[in-house]
Order: C-alpha cells, then sequence, then structure tokens
C-alpha cells in the first residue's frame, strides 16, 4: 500500500513539475518561434511554479532523478528571463532638480469597457492630479459620465471612437496640437478601425516641446495581428521628432520578446518596470476579484526625464492606473 502511495504522490508531482518547466523552457525560445513567446506573457506564474517544482522535485524524487533535473532547468529558463526584469525595478530613477525644468505628472488608464462607475474614476483621478490623462477603453457610454467630471480642470482633450481597442481618450490641462493623421484616431464606431493612437504635441511655457502617444493593442493572439500592430506603432514612432511620451495598454508584457524588440527597434526606453496592472476583475459570470499578475499597461519615453512611476487605487476596472512624473531636459 506504501509503496502504490508513493507512486500515486510520483506521477501527480512529476506531472505539475513537466505543466510549468516545459513551457519554461519552450519560453526561452520564443525568440525563434513566435507561438513559444506566448509563454513569456505568464513568467510570473512559471517562475514561482517552477521554483515550487524544484522543491517538490527534491523533496519527492531527491537529488539524482531526472524529474528534479528537469525542474531545476525550468526554473533555471524563467529565471533567466523574470528576474532581470524584477532587477530593473529596484534602479533609481532620475532625481528630482529644484532649479530644474518644470515636473508634470500624467495618469495612463484602461477604463474597463464594463466599468461605469464614472464618478470613482473621476475621484481617483483628481486624488493623483495629474497634468495629462491617457484613456484606453472610453466608450461613449462612459464619456457620457466622465466628459463632464473632467472638463473643468481638463478644457483640452481628444477622443478616438472606433472598434473595441480604438476608443481612446487625451485629457491635458495644457494645451495640445493633434498630431495624428485623421485616420489615426476614428470618430464613428462604424469606421471599421479595430485600434487607434492620438498622438499630441506639447509646448511648455519656457518653449520647451514633446509629444505623447496613447494606443491600445491587441492581445498576443493572433500572431500576425500583434506583429502588424507593433509594426504600425514602430512606424509612428519614428516618424514623431523629438522627446515623446508613449503610453497605454499594450496587452503585452516586458518579458516577452515581442515587446523588448518593439523597444529596441524604436529606440524607446520602457519605464515601467514588473509592474503588475491586470486583472484586477475578471469576467466569468458576472465580475470576479482577481489579484494582478500581468504587467500588460506600459509607459516608454524617449528623452524625457521620469522621476516617479507608481500604480493607482482601484476604479471599478479590471486595470490598475499607472501614474508618473516626468520633465523634458532642455536640449
Amino acid at each position: 500500500m506504501h509503496q502504490v502511495l508513493l507512486g500515486f504522490v510520483q506521477i501527480i508531482a512529476g506531472l505539475l513539475i513537466l505543466a510549468v518547466s516545459i513551457p519554461a523552457i519552450l519560453a526561452l525560445f520564443g525568440f525563434a518561434v513566435p507561438v513559444f513567446d506566448l509563454f513569456n506573457h505568464l513568467q510570473l506564474l512559471l517562475f514561482f511554479g517552477t521554483l515550487a517544482g524544484v522543491i517538490l522535485g527534491l523533496i519527492v524524487f531527491g537529488i539524482r532523478p531526472a524529474m528534479t533535473w528537469i525542474a531545476v532547468l525550468g526554473f533555471a529558463a524563467s529565471s533567466f528571463t523574470f528576474v532581470p526584469e524584477w532587477t530593473s525595478s529596484l534602479a533609481a530613477r532620475a532625481p528630482f532638480l529644484h532649479d530644474g525644468p518644470p515636473v508634470l505628472k500624467l495618469m495612463t488608464h484602461n477604463l474597463f469597457g464594463l466599468n461605469y462607475d464614472m464618478p470613482r474614476v473621476a475621484a481617483v483621478i483628481a486624488a493623483e492630479n495629474p497634468d495629462i490623462i491617457a484613456l484606453q477603453e472610453y466608450f461613449p457610454e462612459q464619456v457620457e459620465g466622465l466628459d463632464q467630471l473632467l472638463k473643468p480642470n481638463y478644457p483640452f482633450s481628444v477622443r478616438c471612437t472606433g472598434g473595441k481597442r480604438a476608443n481612446l481618450g487625451l485629457y491635458s490641462k495644457i494645451p495640445f496640437d493633434k498630431e495624428m493623421a485623421s485616420g489615426e484616431c476614428p470618430t464613428s464606431a462604424v469606421s471599421g478601425r479595430r485600434t487607434a493612437r492620438i498622438i499630441a504635441g506639447f509646448v511648455l511655457e519656457d518653449g520647451t516641446r514633446f509629444s505623447v502617444m496613447t494606443t491600445h493593442m491587441d492581445w498576443p493572439l493572433p500572431i500576425a495581428r500583434q506583429q502588424e500592430e507593433f509594426a504600425e506603432a514602430k512606424a509612428e514612432v519614428k516618424a514623431i521628432g523629438g522627446p515623446l511620451l508613449l503610453v497605454g495598454d499594450f496587452n503585452s508584457t516586458p518579458w516577452s520578446y515581442a515587446l523588448k524588440a518593439f523597444a529596441a527597434d524604436t529606440g524607446l526606453t520602457r519605464e515601467t518596470r514588473n509592474l503588475l496592472t491586470y486583472p484586477e476583475r475578471f469576467t466569468l459570470r458576472g465580475l470576479v476579484r482577481t489579484v494582478s499578475f500581468l504587467p500588460l499597461d506600459q509607459v516608454f519615453e524617449r528623452g524625457i526625464d521620469v522621476h516617479e512611476l507608481h500604480r493607482g487605487e482601484e476604479t471599478g476596472s479590471d486595470h490598475l492606473p499607472v501614474i508618473f512624473s516626468f520633465s523634458v531636459p532642455k536640449s
């Protein structure tokens, strides 16, 4: 009976080890096989899953059996991707300078299409008091409730209305010029455009110029669609001169080769490091409260100093807002 029970425990332990170790090992080769890169989006779960697998392997199988070494290989593969991202989040940011350029604050937030508590959203915005607000999943029903609450403090705004990912908004206390082509920001839900981009140019009182671009990407599947959307965004970034902030919901984690390649190809620096923002809620026969384990909301910059960055309070969305303070060095 003891041997039967031990054999059963070993089978369960082996299956658990394989379930986390194989994806972790395959994810390492996502640079060559894009479908393997999908596993990289789950690196937080794979890292702690393979760590648990190593411990389980040592307890159940001991040091020598192959299953323990498969667990060790999986943990090493996941660590190769996960640990550098985690350690980079500990790096110091550019310090505030009392005699330096003016410091501004920007909030980027996916409102979530099923979130209709706009007074709660407005209250979180008021508490953070950003100078610029970039919104994703900003549907017409939400605009009716939020626009009137924001306009007294944010008189300058622009909005896109299109397909699911093309509903965007930008509000600002500072005047700006719209710099995107008319087709990049649709104004009708029947336009057929699934994604969109808002690009705005700002000029500060001291003559400093910078641009803000916000977008909302699709999920990584199908892969060809994601590659096309990244290619379009790359072209837009390269066409914008001078200091730039790119913010939004990228539906892609920093552990993926796809997002790393986007940063490398555009020359942008990603400022969101190991910042878990999704899912706060999950749609399953209603809204179920969960704990965020995916860093999907990103902040990229070029020629801009980001001094502080943090997650905001809940707004009723399935995403947490991201807020950061920045300044634009004089060239």
